[in-house]
C-alpha cells in the first residue's frame, strides 16, 4: 500500500482528532474562565443616597443649589427662616439672665438669714452673761444680808452689855451717894460713880444708835437680794426669748436655703435655662442645611417661600464618594471570589470602556425568593413553598466592588446597568 493511500485512510481520523482535542481544549477553557474569573452581568453602580430632611420646621428663604449641581462637603444647600428660632434664643437668654438674678437675691436671703442667725446668737450670748451677772448680784447681797445680820446681832449683845454695865454703875452710883450722905464715904467717890453712870448711859445709847444702823444695812441688803433676784428672773426670760430667736433665725435660714438649692451656675434654674440656650443654639443652627459630603442634589424641584416640614424628605444627594457597583454572582461562583482580587466593570451606557476595579466585600445575607414566607400570629408558623427536585437555582449574592478610579469624563449614575468580570 502506497503512502498517499496511507495518507488518504488516516487523514479523516486525524482531522477528527483535531476537532475532539480543539474542541477538549476550548471547554476546558471556558471551564477555567468560569472557574478562575467569575464573571456576570447582573450588577448596577451604586451610591449612598440621604434624603434631605430638615430637623425643623419653617419656610424656606433660600434655596443655594439647583437640580442636580454638585456641591462640597459643607456648602450651603438651603436656608429656613431663621427668625422665630433667634426670637426663642433670645428668650432663653433672658431666662438665664433672670434665673440668675433669682439665685442672687436667694443668695442674699441666705447671707442675711446667716447675719440674722449671728446677731441672735450674740443676744442670747449677752443674756446668759446677764445672767451670770445678776446671780453675782444675787449671792453678793445674800453675803451682805449675813453680814448686816451678824452687825444686828453684836449690837444687841453690846446693848445688853452696856445696859448691864449702866445697872451697875447706876447701883454704884446710889450707894455712892447713900454713903457720902452718911458720910460713910467721899464725896468725891459718889460724883465718882455718878459720873460713871453717865458713860454707861452715853455707851448704851451708843450701842442703839449702832443697831439702828445694822438693822438699816441689812434692810438694805435685803432690798438689793430682792432687786438681785429680779434681775435674775429678768435675765433668764431674756434668755428664753433669745433662745426662740435663734431658733427662728436658725428655721429661716435653712427655709432660705432650700429655695436657694445650688448657688451659683449649679442651681437648677441656672442649668434649665442653659439647657434652653443650647437647645434654642441648636434648633438655630438646624435652619441651614449643609451639604454633608462631596456629592450631587438630584429630584430637587423646590422655590423659596415653600414651607418644609421637620423630618420629611424633600430633596435627594448623592454622596459621590460612595460610587460602587454591586456584583451579584451566583451562590456557586463565591468560592472563587475574595476581597482584594481584581476586576473588570463595564457599564452599559459606556460599553466600550473598560474601569479596573476590586472586590471590597463579600454579601452575608440574602433573602431568597419563593422559598419561605412566615404567616400567622406574631409571624412564627413558617410556610414552606414547594420546590422541584430536579432543578435547584443558584441564589446571587451580591458582591461589593470598588472603583480603583474613575475618570473625570464619566457620568455615573446610581441604579444604571453593569458588567463585572473577576480577574485572578
Amino acid at each position: 500500500m502506497s503512502l498517499r493511500d496511507i495518507a488518504k485512510k488516516i487523514a479523516p481520523k486525524l482531522v477528527t482528532l483535531a476537532v475532539v482535542a480543539a474542541s477538549a481544549i476550548a471547554a476546558y477553557t471556558l471551564y477555567v474562565r468560569y472557574t478562575d474569573r467569575p464573571w456576570t452581568r447582573d450588577a448596577q453602580v451604586s451610591a449612598n443616597v440621604v434624603q434631605i430632611a430638615p430637623r425643623v420646621s419653617g419656610y424656606l428663604v433660600r434655596v443655594a443649589v439647583k437640580d442636580n449641581q454638585f456641591v462640597k462637603k459643607g456648602d450651603l444647600l438651603f436656608q429656613i427662616d431663621p427668625t422665630s428660632y433667634q426670637l426663642t434664643l433670645d428668650q432663653a437668654l433672658v431666662t438665664l439672665d433672670q434665673a440668675r438674678e433669682n439665685v442672687g437675691a436667694l443668695e442674699a436671703d441666705v447671707r442675711a438669714a446667716q447675719a440674722t442667725v449671728k446677731q441672735q446668737q450674740a443676744a442670747l450670748n449677752s443674756a446668759q452673761s446677764q445672767i451670770d451677772e445678776a446671780l453675782a448680784g444675787v449671792k453678793s447681797a445674800d453675803a451682805a444680808i449675813k453680814e448686816s445680820e451678824s452687825g444686828v446681832l453684836s449690837a444687841n449683845a453690846l446693848i445688853a452689855q452696856n445696859k448691864a454695865q449702866l445697872d451697875e454703875a447706876g447701883r454704884e452710883s446710889a450707894r455712892a451717894a447713900r454713903l457720902a450722905k452718911s458720910k460713910a464715904g467721899s464725896v468725891e467717890t459718889a460724883e465718882s460713880k455718878a459720873a460713871a453712870v453717865k458713860v454707861s448711859q452715853a455707851r448704851v445709847d451708843s450701842a442703839n444708835a449702832g443697831l439702828q444702823q445694822a438693822q438699816a444695812a441689812l434692810s438694805k441688803s435685803k432690798s438689793a437680794q430682792k432687786e438681785a433676784q429680779a434681775k435674775v428672773d429678768a435675765a433668764r426670760s431674756g434668755l428664753v426669748e433669745a433662745e426662740a430667736a435663734v431658733a427662728t433665725a436658725v428655721a429661716n435660714k435653712d427655709q432660705a436655703r432650700a429655695q436657694l438649692g445650688q448657688p451659683g451656675n449649679a442651681n437648677v434654674n441656672v442649668r434649665s435655662a442653659q439647657v434652653q440656650i443650647e437647645q434654642a443654639k441648636l434648633q438655630l443652627k438646624w435652619t441651614s442645611i449643609y451639604a454633608p459630603s462631596d456629592g450631587y442634589i438630584t429630584n430637587m424641584s423646590l422655590l423659596e417661600d415653600t414651607f418644609v416640614s421637620a423630618g420629611t424628605p424633600f430633596a435627594l444627594f448623592v454622596d459621590s464618594s460612595t460610587f460602587h457597583v454591586d456584583a451579584y454572582f451566583e451562590e456557586t461562583k463565591l468560592k472563587h471570589i475574595k476581597p482584594g482580587d481584581p476586576a473588570v466593570i463595564t457599564l452599559m451606557g459606556y460599553h466600550d470602556q473598560q474601569l479596573e476595579g476590586e472586590v471590597e466585600s463579600l454579601g452575608y445575607a440574602i433573602n431568597p425568593p419563593n422559598l419561605a414566607e412566615t404567616e400567622g400570629p406574631s409571624n412564627l408558623v413558617p410556610t414552606i413553598q414547594p420546590s422541584f427536585d430536579w432543578i435547584r437555582l443558584a441564589q446571587r449574592v451580591p458582591v461589593r466592588i470598588r472603583f480603583k478610579k474613575i475618570p473625570d469624563d464619566l457620568h455615573l449614575v446610581s441604579g444604571t446597568t453593569a458588567s463585572v468580570s473577576i480577574r485572578k
